[in-house]
This record gives C-alpha cells, sequence and structure tokens, in this order.
C-alpha cells in the first residue's frame, strides 16, 4: 500500500481481520445500512509502530439471516448472524461508493474464468515470447469488443458469456444476397424472436466510435 500511496495511486484493498481490527469491529455502533441485510462503518487505525501511517478501514456486516449467499466471515460467536468483510482505501468517497466500486471489482475472477474457458487464455503457449504476447493482446481485443458488445448492443450490465452470446446471438444461421443493388443480411431466425435481433442491429448501427464506457 505504501508503493502505491508514493506513486499517488488510489486503492481499495480487502484486509485480513487480524485480532486488533477484531476488537474494534466488535464494539461497533450505528452502523450505517447501505441496502437490507448490509451496513458499512468506517474508522481511521493507527497501527502499534507509531511510523506507520494512519489508513481508512472499511467493515462491511452482511446479515446472514437476510442474506444467506453474501460472502464474508464469521468472525464473532456471539454474533452468528452476520459475516464480516473487511477494506481498506486510500478514496475520500462516501462508505456506500466505496462498497460499490469494490464490490463491481470483486466480479474480476468471474471474467478471467471466462477469459479461460471460452476465449482459451490459458490454452497457447508459443516458442517466441513475443508471438505469445501478440496472441494474448488479440485475445483481450476479442473479450473487449464482446463487453462492448454486451454494453450498448444488448444494453445489458449483466456479464453474459461468449458462450451465452454464442447460442443466442452468434450462432444464426444466415446467407448473404443482393436486393437493390445492396449486400443483405440474412437470418433465420423465428419469429418471435426477429424483432429482438433487429433492436440490436439497430443499436449498433445507431453507434459511432469512440466509445464512452467505464470499466469503475
Amino acid at each position: 500500500m505504501s508503493a502505491l500511496e508514493d506513486r499517488g495511486l488510489n486503492y481499495i484493498i480487502a484486509a485480513r481481520a487480524y485480532a486488533n481490527l477484531k476488537n474494534e469491529i466488535h464494539g461497533m455502533k450505528d452502523w450505517v445500512e447501505v441496502c437490507p441485510g448490509i451496513a458499512v462503518k468506517e474508522w481511521r487505525h493507527q497501527p502499534a509502530n507509531p511510523k506507520a501511517r494512519v489508513r481508512r478501514h472499511i467493515v462491511v456486516r452482511k446479515q446472514i439471516s437476510r442474506r444467506p449467499l453474501a460472502g464474508g466471515k464469521l468472525l464473532f460467536e456471539d454474533l452468528p448472524d452476520y459475516r464480516f468483510s473487511l477494506y481498506v482505501t486510500s478514496l475520500d468517497l462516501p462508505l456506500d461508493q466505496i462498497w460499490n466500486i469494490y464490490n463491481s471489482r470483486a466480479d474480476c475472477e468471474n471474467r478471467i474464468r471466462e477469459l479461460k474457458q471460452d476465449f482459451g487464455l490459458e490454452a497457447f503457449c508459443l516458442q517466441d515470447f513475443w508471438a505469445t504476447e501478440a496472441s494474448f493482446r488479440f485475445i483481450m481485443v476479442a473479450y473487449n469488443l464482446m463487453s462492448l458488445f454486451r454494453h450498448f448492443g444488448l444494453n445489458s450490465h449483466n456479464q453474459a458469456t461468449l458462450s451465452t452470446l454464442r447460442s443466442y446471438c452468434f450462432a444464426l444461421g444466415g446467407w448473404v444476397s443482393q436486393h437493390a443493388r445492396k449486400r443483405v443480411l440474412k437470418l433465420s431466425l423465428p419469429r418471435q424472436k426477429r424483432p429482438w435481433m433487429d433492436a440490436i442491429l439497430l443499436k449498433i448501427q445507431s453507434l459511432a466510435a469512440p466509445f464512452v464506457y467505464s470499466t469503475a
């Protein structure tokens, strides 16, 4: 963290709940509920070393009875209905924004899994280093194109994987024909699915680069 701070970079990092931090968390009151079953609290922690920097800690408390699938750890035997997650950050933002930013970033493991399973990220290794790097970069270009298609074409923020998109959007029978001196792509689609596909094609046709696309 010190290296990030020295370079002027902001960060949100998951932290371990050591004994001294657990003692502070256990006695906390006035939790701020950001949504049903999830509450947050912050404090400035000074390590035992007086030369160490004071850092902003944020703890998220999740009520198991209301959110049984919520992540986190059971820290206290006398609080069996709560899981906790702890973060350290340099950002000076409201608590709910810190939680939302990290929560969206925490989905990166699913994206890595998709890169491996659908884009073959771990299934190649060429003899030349630069050839391997070029292949890797092309895979990332393909992934970014699919992300743009999800965002702008489907107008969807749920991360449908490439295998799902393939069956719904790409693995379609089609042929190219000439009509009024224009080349026309004809797709074989069920009648009930045609308005949905027409809407996607119209969205794509109306787009113009550069795209404003936030990854936060």
